[in-house]
């Protein structure tokens, strides 16, 4: 049977049974997760969004996670199928959809797909997956939900030129990170470089796998923690070539572990955070009130360096700066630094859902 006949069918069957999940009485809302990796970013918002609104929520690929069983009903349809060499994207017009939010985009399309999936009338609003600095800015969208100061510096000079509008609510993965914060003693330190771009070039896969592999061996010898690997969620789920490299390299070593889980739940067992550079050190000491330290032998340039991605202070460029940092940890004055960090410059922390939904109903209401 022709694939594109098979899809149509699909799509319209699915279109049919979103429609009759929607409501007539109340407005209707849809969460798009266009991929797993940041499902855990609504935190409580669809929680606190069921109590005045129908809420749906679509996934391109069944989990059977916390967050398909979060809304009024869950549906699976995915933006993109690939057989082959040949990609078949997915997309339906559903009208009854007053609202729609999304944690990530895809950028295919040329941006089509951000502006049109699941509906062409939609109000859109964007959920950034980073708590102090900007990302995912688009004409695509048309509200952000801004989680910081720091941030909402970068989202201004990003957006200057777009209709776009800027929220100030604060972070709702951040607020239940906090709530369920408990510290754990395990001897162990977290070491998270930031997402890494491969193909399966084994010159790149070399300078990937060997940078880490060293900072794992380096640890190992200059400390007496035990080592949590984490690389980026994008590239543990997707198992790419270098993290299985390195899990091969240290599969039987008792001091080494590797952190594939979704979430923060490595924040409560963590003494401090290493990485190169990457917003969620800052989520992990703002609400830890723990050190993270960054390794980077080369600066950032201007525009990484004024964002939310390092802490010039807490950043080493050699083996010596790092080594010098953590003999000399005072975690007293780190809590206080980090706590004044935190206290100045998110947004409503504690309270951001309620901050959301206030600026949803101003939305709906057609007063925003």
């Amino acid at each position: 049977m022709n694939i594109q006949y098979q899809l149509d069918t699909f799509v319209n069957l699915i279109t049919q049974k979103i429609k009759e999940s929607l409501s007539s009485k109340k407005k209707n809302i849809a969460i798009i997760s266009y991929y797993p990796t940041y499902r855990s970013n609504y935190g409580n918002l669809i929680a606190e969004l069921k109590k005045d609104y129908n809420v749906i929520t679509i996934v391109e690929r069944i989990l059977n996670d916390d967050f398909e069983k979060s809304a009024h009903a869950n549906f699976h349809f995915p933006w993109r199928i690939i057989e082959g060499a040949t990609h078949y994207y997915l997309n339906t017009d559903i009208k009854e959809i007053d609202l729609i939010i999304t944690a990530d985009q895809v950028g295919y399309q040329e941006g089509k797909i951000d502006r049109t999936f699941l509906s062409k009338k939609a109000k859109r609003i964007y959920l950034p997956h980073r708590l102090t600095t900007d990302c995912g800015v688009s004409d695509n969208i048309d509200y952000i939900i801004v989680p910081s100061k720091t941030a909402m510096q970068e989202f201004k000079l990003k957006t200057s030129k777009m209709k776009v509008k800027l929220l100030p609510c604060g972070y709702p993965q951040f607020d239940v990170t906090l709530e369920n914060y408990h510290y754990t003693p395990a001897n162990t330190i977290t070491y998270a470089p930031t997402l890494r771009y491969v193909d399966t070039r084994y010159s790149n896969l070399n300078a990937y796998a060997g940078f880490d592999c060293n900072m794992i061996e380096w640890l190992l010898e200059n400390t007496k923690y035990n080592v949590s690997y984490r690389s980026h969620p994008i590239n543990y789920t997707n198992n790419h070539l270098f993290h299985q490299q390195i899990k091969a390299r240290f599969q039987h070593n008792p001091r080494v572990a590797f952190d594939c889980e979704m979430g923060n739940k490595f924040f409560n067992f963590s003494d401090y955070l290493i990485t190169d550079w990457s917003t969620t050190s800052f989520a992990y000491s703002y609400a830890t009130l723990r050190p993270s330290f960054f390794f980077m032998p080369f600066p950032l340039d201007k525009e990484l360096k004024r964002g939310g991605y390092i802490i010039e202070e807490q950043n080493s460029r050699n083996f010596a700066e790092l080594k010098h940092k953590l003999d000399s940890i005072d975690f007293e004055s780190q809590k206080t630094f980090f706590k004044k960090l935190r206290d100045t410059n998110v947004y409503n922390v504690g309270t951001s859902c309620q901050a959301i939904k206030e600026q949803i109903d101003l939305i709906l209401k057609g007063k925003k």
